[in-house]
């Protein structure tokens, strides 16, 4: 194993790499939190691989086993290709494969009966090993070793869905006498032992020290500019953070400089690359890579490519000098170190570059899809199969349901527009998510048509076809079909793309040697994020560049003119809850189906074990007898709940006259991406919804060019259930509970082209959905509204403007996205009896946001005050107070009111 490791280059691990590896072979689940291209994948494949190379001695071959889980699939294909290359001299002692929703078949088996170290996510472990483990048994029995990826990915409800996953795995693993080491891998952050421990129930040995090199990276906050346009309520409006992304994703691919523009929204992706793609199309493309030198991080002259720490190419600087080698450029806004020489600023920000600089976040009116982690659901189904991996998958029951760089940029125009929704009774509703596998946001903006700009078939997906360099711009994002995800990711190894604008799903551990530059359309939601993109350039010590565009949006704005609020705070922990009774319930049906649970099992899974099963045994959902808890339902227990909290199975979008399968669409974005009349994007193509068909998931579409976008519009009402915790701020009440949302999309609008302006609203005939989740709300008296000089005339603005200013700043104090959660304020709610604003977690249950709200209330709402207040718009706009997902289209708000309200409110805290 030390010579297989030495034919990479590298003569001797890094200090963190060497006491990681030293934990798991001594027996110790350990977390190896450190930052990007810092070796952890060597930090685990060296115990992991060494321990497979002794078991290749046993009788059978197989005398250990490992289990290597990955947030996306396309991180597990580029982690097979790592390890082979690591492997190759060691024969076939390793003999890794993939085992996913795009595995063949007839692979599957060979997989189950050969392979030692396999590489699958946790939605495969849910349907299809941990249900099937006896087929399984030669396998889970040699396990020694269990690697979680990129382990700070698994938050919110989702990463509790995960936590009760590895339970079940723990225990079918101890069913076959095997007791596997957790080797975890995370992005910096804050307490990862107790991240893990919540994940795995194991506490791990914490490895946080980051002795790798670390070359120089210059990082820009870029604030667009304002146009001359105006938006809602006549606002002033900034030039769209996607335009200024396709801006300097064309400068940088002139100058020959590799990147990847992260974006929010799979919409905004296909916009960035297509944009781009027509800047470039008369340009010459240059000769495919190679054409810039390596050089070795490591001791010694390593090989290219280096499976953990990617050689990357010197970084082609911006503009001016870069900072002096060895030294960190620094940021300054208002109180701050000192600036650094060749500093990049955008234009009007006043922030200097920094490497520890994190401004910005949100999701720009141009963005008002849904945000995109680049995941798959994977159910297991191989590509044209349209069954699972066992069959008799049933629909969904149900039966849960009840339980309790800078350039000269020209200007171009704005080609976002801001949702515009309406909310009857008085209220003022900002929807959440709802449940969505990639947080599928509750609006509809959906594509423009760009004059047919777009590409169909070809060798690289997406990639321009109008010649020259458009030929190396393409869009990666979730949604494509596989074989299109990896003909992008073959490319994008290889050097064959020269950019490339990508949601999230690339922010992830994926081997991308040789770029030089990133750009990061919005704040990405959390620092984790925010670190672990900026990471993809640079890597292997080389310098790098990073350009954070500000969205027009309160976080943003708030971020990149107080840097010091990211300097100094650390990285975010993991914000996760395993006995969320939603989240719970149903693993636990699938957990008696895989083994008949007993009061053993108890401290395993949590707390509220035994109350559940009763209500589990009530609902005849299992039945207790001597031996314990057993599911005796037909239908298969682990299709009751998506783990990725999409709410059903994706809707499957179908071009009507062809019947080909374009992509899919989550099961909760249905109703805002892709109802009846929606516009609709799909690589640089635009087509029209004819028809969206719930029963069956399906989206019939045309392929048109209509001059408009579409806004889905919606109402939403909120009804407390149950108030767990109250603290009092004076007069005032800060309260923690349950809640139940309704929402229902009632109608969409068309709105032209570059000016946003309303062409019309057609009215929707949907179903309304209905969601139990978790709120924190604030109520106020009436003595502290005339305290506030808050009149009746203004109240229900200052409100509703209070509401929209805090769920846009609650991300800087829990990890979670804008469309994580949602809002609602009423002038006089029927529950509280009292003026009221709400902010409730977007997924069943709760995922936690909302009780970090009610921990941190002080500290968020006086940022959100402050936010507002250092506004320099008049009388409000989407840097403030305006929202991107409004469902009373942004009216009434009141910019003072809002400011008068919070400060009298936190008086009242004092």
């Amino acid at each position: 194993m030390i010579e297989a490791v030495r034919r990479t280059g590298i003569e001797h691990p890094w200090e963190h790499q060497a006491r990681a590896a030293a934990h798991a072979l001594d027996g110790d689940s350990v977390i190896i939190a450190t930052g990007t291209a810092s070796g952890k994948s060597l930090s685990y494949l060296v115990p992991v691989l060494s321990t497979l190379l002794d078991g290749s001695e046993a009788p059978n071959g197989r005398g250990a086993t490992a289990l290597y889980l990955a947030p996306t699939k396309a991180l597990a294909a580029d982690q097979r290709r790592a390890v082979a290359g690591l492997a190759a001299p060691l024969g076939t002692a390793v003999r890794p494969a993939v085992f996913d929703g795009d595995t063949p078949v007839e692979e599957r088996e060979w997989v189950r009966l050969y392979a030692n170290y396999v590489l699958t996510n946790p939605d495969m472990l849910h349907r299809s090993l941990l249900p099937g483990h006896a087929r399984w048994s030669s396998f889970l029995r040699a396990l020694r070793y269990v690697v979680i990826d990129e382990c700070h990915t698994y938050r919110g409800v989702f990463g509790s869905h995960v936590a009760q996953v590895l339970r079940r795995l723990r225990r079918v693993s101890a069913r076959y006498g095997a007791e596997p080491v957790f080797l975890l891998a995370s992005a910096t952050a804050a307490a990862p032992g107790e991240g893990a421990a919540r994940l795995t129930g194991i506490r791990p040995v914490e490895i946080t020290e980051d002795t790798s090199p670390r070359g120089e990276t210059v990082f820009a906050l870029w604030e667009p500019p304002l146009t001359e346009y105006e938006g809602e309520r006549g606002a002033p409006v900034r030039r769209t953070a996607t335009a200024e992304a396709a801006e300097l994703l064309t400068d940088l691919a002139l100058d020959g400089v590799r990147t990847v523009a992260f974006v929010r929204s799979r919409r905004g992706a296909e916009l960035i690359s297509l944009i781009a793609q027509d800047r470039l199309a008369g340009i010459p493309a240059p000769r495919i890579p190679g054409a810039h030198p390596d050089t070795a991080p490591h001791p010694g002259p390593p090989p290219a490519p280096d499976p953990w720490a990617a050689h990357e190419t010197d970084v082609i600087p911006p503009t001016g000098a870069a900072p002096d080698a060895g030294e960190e450029p620094r940021a300054v806004a208002g109180p701050g170190p000192g600036i650094a020489p060749g500093a990049v600023t955008g234009p009007g920000t006043g922030v200097r570059p920094d490497t520890g600089a994190e401004p910005g976040k949100g999701v720009r009116p141009d963005a008002g899809v849904e945000p995109d982690t680049g995941v798959e659901p994977d159910t297991g189904v191989e590509p044209g199969k349209g069954v699972g991996p066992d069959p008799g998958v049933p629909a969904d029951t149900g039966v849960l349901t009840d339980i309790g760089v800078t350039t000269n940029i020209g200007v171009m125009t704005n080609i976002g527009v801001m949702t515009d929704t309406h909310v009857g009774s008085g209220s003022h509703a900002e929807p959440g998510t709802g449940v969505g596998s990639e947080g599928a946001p509750p609006t509809g903006a959906t594509g423009p048509n760009l004059a047919g700009r777009g590409a169909p078939e070809g060798a690289v997906p997406g990639a321009g076809r109008r010649g020259g360099l458009s030929s190396r711009i393409a869009a990666y994002r979730g949604g494509y079909l596989p074989e299109e995800r990896r003909a992008l990711e073959r490319a994008l190894h290889s050097g064959e793309l020269l950019g490339l604008a990508a949601t999230n799903a690339l922010e992830l551990g994926i081997d991308i040697s040789g770029l030089d530059a990133v750009l990061i359309t919005g704040y990405p939601g959390t620092r984790a994020s925010l670190w672990q993109q900026a990471g993809r350039a640079g890597r292997a010590g080389q310098g790098a560049l990073v350009v954070l565009i500000a969205r027009d949006e309160p976080l943003d704005t708030y971020l990149v003119h107080h840097p010091e609020s990211i300097f100094a705070t650390p990285v975010e922990s993991t914000v996760l809850d395993p006995h969320n009774p939603y989240v719970l319930a149903p693993h636990l049906c699938a957990a008696a189906a895989e083994i008949p649970l007993t009061e053993a099992d108890f401290d395993l899974f949590g707390p509220e074990t035994g109350s559940l099963l009763r209500k589990l045994e009530e609902r005849k959902l299992l039945r207790r007898r001597s031996t314990g808890w057993h599911w005796t339902r037909k239908e298969r227990a682990a299709d009751l709940t998506d783990i990725r909290g999409s709410g059903g199975r994706p809707v499957q979008v179908v071009e009507a006259d062809t019947g080909r399968l374009l992509g899919t669409v989550d099961a909760a974005a249905a109703h805002t991406t892709v109802h009846e009349g929606a516009v609709h994007l799909h690589q640089g193509r635009t087509y029209v919804v004819r028809q969206l068909d719930l029963e069956d998931s399906a989206a019939l579409v045309e392929e048109a060019s209509p001059p408009w976008t579409t806004m889905a519009r919606d109402t939403t009402s909120l009804a407390v259930l149950d108030t767990e915790a109250e603290v009092a701020w004076g007069q005032a009440r800060l309260c923690f509970g349950s809640v139940e949302v309704t929402n229902q999309v009632v109608s969409y609008l068309r709105r032209r082209l570059i000016t946003g302006e309303v062409l019309g609203e057609s009215k929707l005939d949907l179903p309304p959905r209905t969601l139990r989740t978790r709120a924190v709300w604030w109520t106020v008296t009436e003595d502290q509204l005339d305290a506030a000089r808050i009149t009746p005339e203004i109240l229900a603005g200052s409100l509703h403007a209070a509401e929209h200013a805090a769920i846009g700043i609650l991300p800087l104090f829990a990890t979670c996205d804008r469309w994580d959660i949602g809002g609602v304020s009423i002038a006089l709610h029927p529950d509280t009896l009292l003026p009221t604003v709400f902010v409730y977690d977007g997924q069943p249950g709760g995922a936690g946001f909302a009780e970090r709200a009610f921990h941190t209330a002080r500290a968020w709402l006086t940022a959100t005050r402050d936010a507002i207040a250092a506004c320099e718009c008049e009388a409000g706009c989407p840097s403030c107070i305006q929202s991107p997902k409004c469902g009373n289209a942004n009216d009434p708000l009141h910019k003072r009111g809002a400011v008068r309200l919070l400060t009298e409110l936190l008086r009242s805290a004092e």
